[in-house]
């Protein structure tokens, strides 16, 4: 069973875990077990079985450590999963195909073509926000491109992750694929041992960590981060479908999305329509008794992003600090406000007015560059200039998240926002590496050059021009 900690159980030291799961594994791959097509896709079968018979266990576990409910939590996690799996299971085999390559002439007799090859063993370290999800689809493409694979989930949601140790546990070899169960000095703990790659989805400063480890390691490291994606709508944006789009995109799961709109910027002259609308749109969604709303992991970060609303925001419904249920907040805020200063990650929406559409394009590209971009206009010179001029992982126009949910797009970041990518075939792309193979045959050589030269550079001049 990959599960490395079972309930009832005496936990194992962190650093005895780690090793034991790194040495299993590393083994595992030199003995080449994972090579065959056929033996990844078993075990990407074998997820795919568990999951859908897990289905009401996922949903219940995803309630039981953040609220969410049922409706995004099928859809972004046990649905997006799911899709993810059959995509890869049924295309992996043109994926994982060699790639005929040419060479100069004066190689002949010779092929030459280009393989993907898996980069050994990979740990993939998760966040609490979508627990299953951002540990099981990276999992999904490190397997598919025949890797073993060690996942270490968000203590901060341990209903979820036991669920996850478990499904893993029944479906694969844990010198395969492993799931090990722990806090903070287990992952420290695992970063400490030579992985062949790393993937890392979370918050800058532990991204930082994982980034330092994997160079120690001379290995090559994913981070998916975040930061303050813009939703910038435009003098001819139509206000109440963008006030609709990102309400949705923002407060789906408590605001608590890496790629989700962190604040909104309007034209002065629309600000008062625009929030109108979102104010509208966000009381008859979520101000009603039992609001469907997802709620924060720990007290910690509920006072966080309490704090950055301050005491101006517009509240739409009620706190409930026993259960960490934050109510959804809007806020008129200027580039100098709290919010605007970090990641909300949270049920709190800065709207920014500008005044003038050239001074804000240029104080918005002085931001870090986040996750997403995401512009709400009818003039495609507008849309085109903000891509231009604003750099971001991504770009969505007239909508939020579909760039980043779509599983023949690669996802990720760029700068403070992470690096690398993945999703379906960027997935497998990731946690292989390119390798060139040449085969020439033991016939004598037409091209063949050896001292004594002679006159051999001028022939060569002369024939290779």
């Amino acid at each position: 069973m990959s599960a490395e900690r079972k309930k009832g159980d005496s936990p194992e030291n962190p650093a005895t875990l780690a090793q034991r799961t790194h040495a299993l594994q590393v083994e595992h791959f030199r003995k080449g077990a994972t090579r065959d097509l056929e033996v990844r896709r078993d075990a990407l079968r074998a997820l795919l079985d568990g999951l859908e018979r897990r289905e009401n266990e996922v949903l219940a576990a995803l309630e039981a450590d953040l609220g969410k409910p049922a409706v995004e939590a099928w859809l972004a996690e046990y649905h997006f999963l799911r899709t993810e799996l059959k995509l890869t299971i049924r295309k992996l085999p043109a994926w994982a195909k060699p790639r005929r390559a040419g060479h100069p002439f004066y190689f002949q007799p010779a092929r030459s073509r280009i393989q993907r090859e898996p980069y050994g063993t990979a740990l993939i370290i998760a966040p609490w926000n979508y627990p299953l999800q951002l540990a099981l689809s990276p999992a999904i493409a490190a397997i598919a491109a025949g890797n073993c694979v060690t996942i270490k989930p968000s203590e901060l949601a341990p209903a979820t992750s036991d669920l996850l140790a478990e499904l893993v546990g029944t479906c694969c070899d844990p010198a395969h694929v492993a799931v090990v169960l722990g806090e903070a000095e287990l992952g420290a703990a695992l970063l400490e041992q030579a992985w062949d790659h790393f993937f890392f989805t979370g918050g800058e400063s532990v991204g930082r960590k994982v980034a330092e480890a994997a160079a120690g390691h001379l290995a090559p490291a994913v981070l998916e981060l975040g930061g303050k994606s813009p939703a910038v709508v435009d003098w001819t944006g139509d206000l109440e479908l963008a006030a609709e789009r990102i309400a949705f995109g923002k407060f789906v799961n408590a605001g608590q999305t890496c790629m989700a709109p962190d604040f909104v910027a309007v034209p002065e002259m629309h600000y008062d329509e625009f929030t109108g609308h979102l104010d509208r749109l966000l009381r008859q969604r979520y101000a009603g008794e039992n609001p469907e709303l997802a709620r924060c992991p720990n007290r910690r970060h509920y006072d966080r992003v309490l704090s950055l609303a301050g005491d101006d925001a517009t509240v739409i419904g009620v706190d409930d600090p026993d259960s960490l249920r934050l109510a959804p907040r809007w806020l008129r805020a200027d580039w100098d406000h709290p919010a605007m200063q970090e990641e909300v990650f949270g049920a709190v929406l800065p709207v920014l007015p500008y005044p003038d559409r050239a001074a804000f394009i240029d104080r918005l590209a002085e931001i870090p560059s986040p996750l997403a971009l995401y512009v709400f206009s009818d003039n495609p010179d507008f849309a085109d200039l903000l891509v231009r001029r604003f750099r971001s992982g991504s770009v969505c126009v007239n909508d939020v998240m579909k760039q980043a949910i779509n599983p023949e797009l690669p996802f990720g970041g760029v700068g403070p926002s992470g690096h690398g990518r993945y999703r379906g075939r960027h997935g497998f792309d990731t946690f292989t590496f390119t390798r060139p193979v040449t085969r020439r045959p033991q016939w004598p050589d037409p091209f063949s050059q050896a001292p004594p030269y002679g006159d051999l550079l001028d022939r060569l001049r002369r024939f290779l021009r």
